[in-house]
């Protein structure tokens, strides 16, 4: 149980606080932050992790070590741990680092902190972990000398042999097992709850988008056909199922990056709400659900459309995101991938004006994505992740608005084509639509350029009161022209 609120020892009596790293001090593992920077940044020193564990665990973290370092400034480091090494320095008390982890990476952690008197972990040889660590621990203070903070059953030996088991988020089995067989418990804080995270995650509200695969059904004029609809619901599932998938992937690679973000630290993943072993198989989970749907809801062609998104997201996540312009363009390829894949999902033939509408219009947002994240960078620092710096701003502010402006004319263009008359009673009122667009456009790159909106312009506007109210004046003008 809990400690008391009243207590009777002393610093002297305490002894050292020994302090775990993984799961406890960071939020994160960071042997699998190293293996996902390996994968990022060296993906072919990939080769040499079997014959390095092959050899051993202390060898595999070794080799992890020296090939892909961690960068201690980007973990996730718990408050309530470092306010507990705080209080044992001003009692006057040593605090030591000890870790399973690397003793490069111990030291590295170590030295960034600034508030441990010594950093111990594994040395190549031997595994420090468990009953090692335990064991090492006693030979240096002997049992019951020294106070331990960890969150794993792992740490159990070593919560037996310390005078106190202070333990941070650990599950339910640890926490119980620990006040079975140690005479002091503190628990510094409790474990999140993981489904929340994990649907936080997944992030349901970036479903939105995927409204477009909607759009070939509309402009098809068949949406009376309710098997259609069925069918474009259920691709609309399975399309987010793996876009959701490919979000978390995205997360696990950006983690340091997201970490200096003003809203993307607040994630699961770089919070460490989530473990990275959490994102991994939460996202194989959403492809799964995704593909299944794909495949016995829709049809087989529409799972290799759903396939070639997950392809191209992939290669955005790991190369085209940080080449300047070709990440914009991909982005807005992804935008106008959605829609082609409704087309596919309904085997609806698409009219080249939508394409090309849909071509400018995301490219315009996707650059204004890219602004609202440049205008954050101070001096002469380029944007995390991106090939950006602040002097690409004009540039950007110039052909942001143009090829929103560009998707403008092209429905102009098509309003004066034959086909209008075909479907539309009254195509003039779908000039008002053209209104419309010109408003919203400018209006978002005012907005961005006040430092007012969210750095992700479709979840502005799904949240955005005007933006709303602008969307139902398109519609009501499609209707106004089809029905009028």
């Amino acid at each position: 149980m809990d400690a008391p609120t009243t207590d009777s020892t002393t610093p002297a009596t305490k002894g050292p606080l020994c302090v775990d790293l993984d799961g406890t001090l960071v939020a994160t593992d960071t042997l699998a932050e190293g293996f996902l920077r390996l994968l990022k940044a060296t993906p072919w020193k990939v080769f040499g992790l079997f014959p390095a564990l092959m050899r051993g665990r202390p060898k595999f973290k070794r080799y992890m070590a020296q090939n892909a370092p961690v960068d201690p400034a980007s973990l996730p480091y718990r408050e309530e741990v470092l306010d507990e090494v705080r209080q044992a320095r001003d009692e006057g008390r040593r605090v030591l680092l000890v870790t399973g982890s690397d003793q490069a990476t111990a030291d590295a952690v170590a030295g960034h902190v600034a508030l441990f008197d010594e950093a111990i972990g594994s040395d190549g040889e031997t595994n420090l972990k468990a009953r090692r660590k335990a064991e090492l621990l006693v030979s240096r203070f002997g049992a019951g000398g020294f106070q331990y903070v960890g969150d794993a059953w792992a740490d159990l030996p070593i919560w037996k042999a310390a005078n106190e088991a202070i333990m941070v988020c650990p599950s339910s089995g640890t926490r119980r097992s620990a006040e079975q067989s140690v005479r002091k418990v503190t628990v510094l804080s409790e474990r999140p709850t993981k489904w929340k995270a994990a649907v936080k995650e997944l992030r349901p509200h970036q479903w939105a988008k995927n409204i477009l695969l909607f759009v070939p059904l509309y402009f098809s004029h068949q949406y009376t056909d309710l098997s259609l609809v069925f069918t474009a619901l259920m691709a609309f599932f399975a399309f987010s199922f793996c876009a959701s998938s490919i979000y978390v992937l995205n997360d696990l690679i950006d983690l340091p990056s997201d970490r200096q973000h003003r809203s993307k630290r607040n994630r699961p993943l770089a919070a460490g709400t989530l473990s990275i072993a959490d994102g991994i198989g939460l996202s194989v989970a959403s492809l799964t659900v995704g593909i299944a749907l794909a495949a016995w809801l829709v049809n087989p062609l529409f799972v290799l459309v759903v396939l070639g998104y997950v392809a191209l997201t992939t290669a955005y996540t790991f190369v085209l995101k940080q080449k300047m312009i070709v990440d914009v363009l991909t982005l807005a390829t992804l935008f106008t991938y959605r829609v082609v894949a409704g087309g596919v999902a309904v085997e609806v033939k698409l009219s080249p004006w939508l394409l090309a509408f849909s071509i400018f219009f995301f490219t315009s947002l996707a650059f204004v994505k890219r602004y609202a994240e440049l205008i954050q960078v101070t001096g002469e620092q380029s944007l995390k992740g991106r090939n950006y710096v602040p002097a690409d701003i004009p540039i950007i502010t110039s052909a942001g608005p143009a090829a929103g402006l560009l998707a403008v004319l092209v429905f102009a263009l098509y309003i004066n084509s034959p086909a209008m008359l075909v479907y539309y009673s009254r195509p003039e009122v779908l000039w008002g639509i053209c209104l419309v667009l010109v408003y919203w456009i400018m209006r978002i790159w005012f907005l961005a350029a006040r430092d007012q909106m969210h750095d992700d312009p479709v979840l502005f506007a799904v949240k955005d009161r005007i933006s709303i109210v602008a969307g139902l004046l398109v519609i009501g003008c499609l209707l106004a022209a089809r029905y009028g």
